[in-house]
């Protein structure tokens, strides 16, 4: 038997993450909802606005991936940010085509 007296150490965490359950559940919220955000903006952004949306959706899929990292929670969202990343990628890269193109015809149709 111990004696009454006698200080022990508190037991340690019963995961290996420093941050409290409440903040890795607050951050796992955070992360369902930018992940479908981000992949949402990206999708639009190939119909209206490709430039703007694309930057939104870059960014709020980088800020969710470095959540997943950071927290490590909601891991399996880190394929919806990812394709959101693509996404918008493409999104800028056709619109930036669409642009050249509209530049060629252009100025091939004023000769």
């Amino acid at each position: 038997m111990q004696n009454p007296n006698e200080w022990m150490p508190p037991p340690p965490p019963q995961d290996d993450s420093m941050f409290s359950p409440q903040t890795r559940e607050f951050y796992a919220g955070q992360i369902r909802k930018d992940s479908v955000k981000a992949l949402v903006l990206s999708l639009v952004g190939f119909v209206c606005c490709p430039p703007v949306l694309a930057y939104f959706a870059w960014n709020t899929a980088q800020e969710v991936i470095m959540n997943i990292d950071l927290y490590q929670v909601e891991e399996g969202r880190k394929g919806m940010a990812q394709a959101a990343k693509v996404l918008a990628i493409v999104s800028i890269a056709l619109w930036v085509l669409g642009v050249i193109a509209r530049i060629f015809f252009a100025a091939a149709g004023s000769r």
